[in-house]
């Protein structure tokens, strides 16, 4: 199996920027991942708003991005990350603004199965 590296981008639901196109549904219960198969995930990295909340693996118990606006995982000894959702509300503070622009950037390093 190859390491593969696929970046998503989500400016706001329906917004053209969106990379791959998604609304915010996709993000919500993680179903624009797992339309472009990037499950196990080995590392990831998420740019965004602080206090932006997510979840990993099904867990009821949020993770936030901090201050820094990123967040960094590699994840080591067969662990792997097989889900990845975000929280609704935070979701909705990506909308484009005419004074605010925020984006949400998602970086994945993942297997890439042979055909």
């Amino acid at each position: 199996m190859a390491r593969t590296i696929k970046q998503f981008r989500y400016c706001g639901s329906n917004n053209d920027n969106n990379s791959p196109a998604s609304s915010i549904e996709g993000y919500k219960t993680g179903s624009i991942f797992d339309q472009h198969r990037v499950y196990p995930i080995l590392q990831l990295g998420i740019q965004g708003l602080p206090g932006t909340k997510f979840y990993l693996n099904g867990s009821i118990y949020p993770i936030y991005i901090g201050d820094s606006g990123i967040y960094d995982l590699e994840v080591k000894n067969g662990v792997r990350i097989n889900h990845l959702r975000f929280d609704e509300t935070s979701l909705r503070r990506y909308t484009n603004t005419s004074t605010s622009k925020p984006i949400l950037i998602v970086d994945v390093i993942y297997e890439k199965k042979e055909a």
